[in-house]
């Protein structure tokens, strides 16, 4: 394999497509290193083993999702609608735009009997991710009633992402995105 000089972001950023796709279980280190075409020695250089490279896969798309987040919800210039429409466009560009769907919920669904000690980034995602769509729906609703849409919108979004990976067809999460916008708008 010829030697390629390669960044820890642009290592993740490979690793995190590879995981989406296959999984945790189904991409050893091995795998992954021809993936990102480098030596496996130059994972160790990186990470000191596979729960550390996937505890930053998590880390990496938390960061992620949560400054896109509330980069939006935060623009006190936007109105509700094209705040929705950033979020979708963000809902569009990690779950639509790659195969495989969901990173966390793939890794919590995969891990959850054998492995949770990926269970507080994951957490930390969908934390984040309910109260981004709480926050949009407080204008209208009472908190309580605000904070239970929030969960639905979010189970419904990652219903749609599971149901889209079986039947390989996009439909059932540009759906539950029609409904989150219906919920949030109406």
């Amino acid at each position: 394999m010829p030697k390629v000089k390669t960044s820890k972001d642009e290592v993740l950023q490979k690793v995190i497509e590879t995981i989406r796709r296959k999984g945790i279980a189904n991409s050893s280190m091995s795998d992954l290193a021809k993936q990102c075409a480098i030596q496996k020695s130059h994972f160790y250089y990186y990470f000191d083993s596979k729960e550390t490279l996937i505890k930053e896969v998590l880390a990496t798309v938390n960061s992620y999702m949560s400054y896109n987040l509330n980069k939006t919800l935060d623009d006190t210039t936007l109105s509700i609608t094209e705040k929705l429409k950033r979020i979708n466009r963000l809902i569009h560009k990690l779950f639509l735009q790659y195969d495989g769907g969901c990173v966390m919920a793939n890794t919590a669904l995969e891990s959850a009997h054998a492995n949770p000690k990926y269970f507080e980034e994951i957490r930390f995602f969908f934390e984040q991710f309910i109260d981004g769509m709480r926050q949009l729906l407080s204008e209208k609703h009472s908190p309580a009633r605000a904070q239970y849409l929030a969960e639905q919108i979010v189970q419904d979004l990652e219903g749609g992402i599971l149901l889209m990976r079986i039947y390989k067809d996009p439909k059932y999460l540009k759906n539950a995105m029609r409904r989150m916008s219906n919920l949030i708008l109406h």
